[in-house]
C-alpha cells in the first residue's frame, strides 16, 4: 500500500509544538492531507495524548526556556509510548542558543528525522553555510550535506530547498518538484516538518514514508500555483491547502521529479 493511502486510512494524530505564527495553517494544512493534528503544549496533557499518536512534531521557532523544558518532556513521553518525533530546528544557525537547544535534543532524546533548510542542518554538523534568520543560502551540493548529516547524527535526514534531498541510512534521494510560491507563504516549511512527522512512522520503510512526504507537499504546491491568481500568495495559500486535500498517489506518480544521488 502506497503511504499516502496508509496515511489517509489511518489518520494519525500528529501531535504539533510548533513555533506561534504558523500553528492554525499547520492545523489546516495536516486536516486537509488527511490528519488529526493537536497543538498540545502542556506536559500532563502530553502524557494523555501521546499514547494515541502517531507523530509529534518539535520546532524550535518560538524559543523559551520553559519551551525548552517542553520539548524535552515532549520527548521523553514520546519514547515511552514509541510515537516517532520530528525535529525542525528553526534558525539553528542563527544563533548559538537555538543551537545548544537543537544539539541538546538530537544528542540526549530520540528522534525520527530531521527536516531544515540547508543552514540549519550544516549548523548541526559543525559546517558553516550564509543565513539570515530562518532564512537559508543555495547549497551548491544539498546531497552531500544530506549524507553527512545522516551520516555524522545517524538520523534520518530531510533537507529542503530548492532541490530537496532525503538521507537515510547512507541513501540519498533528490527532489525536484515543488513551487517558488511555497517561499511566499510563511510556514509553508514548518507544515511540511508537521507532514513529514504524519508519515515517517507509518511503516518501517522509512525511506518510502519521506519520500512520498515530500512529494505529496511539493506536487500539491505545484498543483497549486496553476490555479488561477494562484501566483499571488494570498491566493496560493488557499489553492496549496486545497491541493493538499485533493493530492492523489496518480498525481505524484505523474509528476514527480526523483534521483539517486550518487
Amino acid at each position: 500500500m502506497s503511504s499516502l493511502r496508509l496515511l489517509k486510512e489511518k489518520s494519525p494524530l500528529v501531535i504539533c509544538i510548533t513555533n506561534d505564527v504558523v500553528k492554525n495553517f499547520t492545523a489546516n494544512g495536516l486536516v486537509a492531507l488527511g490528519t488529526s493534528p493537536a497543538m498540545s503544549e502542556y506536559k500532563e496533557d502530553l502524557i494523555d495524548l501521546l499514547r494515541y499518536a502517531g507523530g509529534l512534531l518539535i520546532n524550535i521557532g518560538t524559543l523559551t526556556a520553559e519551551n525548552w523544558k517542553l520539548y524535552q518532556d515532549a520527548l521523553k513521553i514520546a519514547k515511552e509510548y514509541n510515537v516517532p518525533a520530528v525535529l525542525d530546528p528553526v534558525a539553528c544557525g542563527a544563533g548559538e542558543y537555538r543551537k545548544k537547544v537543537a544539539q541538546d535534543l538530537i544528542t540526549n532524546y530520540k528522534l525520527s528525522a530531521i527536516r531544515g533548510n540547508a543552514g540549519e542542518i550544516a549548523a548541526l554538523i559543525g559546517e558553516n553555510v550564509a543565513s539570515k534568520g530562518v532564512d537559508s543560502a543555495v547549497v551548491e551540493n544539498i546531497g552531500e550535506l544530506a549524507l553527512k548529516a545522516n551520516k555524522e547524527l545517524n538520523i534520518p535526514i530531510v533537507v529542503t530547498g530548492e532541490i530537496d534531498a532525503i538521507a537515510v541510512d547512507g541513501k540519498v534521494k533528490l527532489i525536484k518538484n515543488g513551487s517558488a510560491m511555497m517561499s511566499k507563504v510563511i510556514g509553508t516549511g514548518c507544515l511540511l516538518g508537521a507532514v513529514v512527522a504524519s508519515f515517517v512512522g507509518l511503516d518501517k520503510d522509512v525511506m518510502k514514508n519521506l519520500e512520498t512526504a515530500i512529494l505529496a507537499y511539493n506536487i500539491a504546491g505545484e498543483l497549486a500555483e496553476k490555479q488561477p491568481r494562484a501566483t499571488l500568495p494570498g491566493t496560493f495559500k488557499e489553492e496549496f491547502i486545497n491541493a493538499l486535500y485533493t493530492i492523489s498517489d496518480s498525481d505524484i506518480e505523474k509528476y514527480k521529479k526523483v534521483e539517486e544521488y550518487v
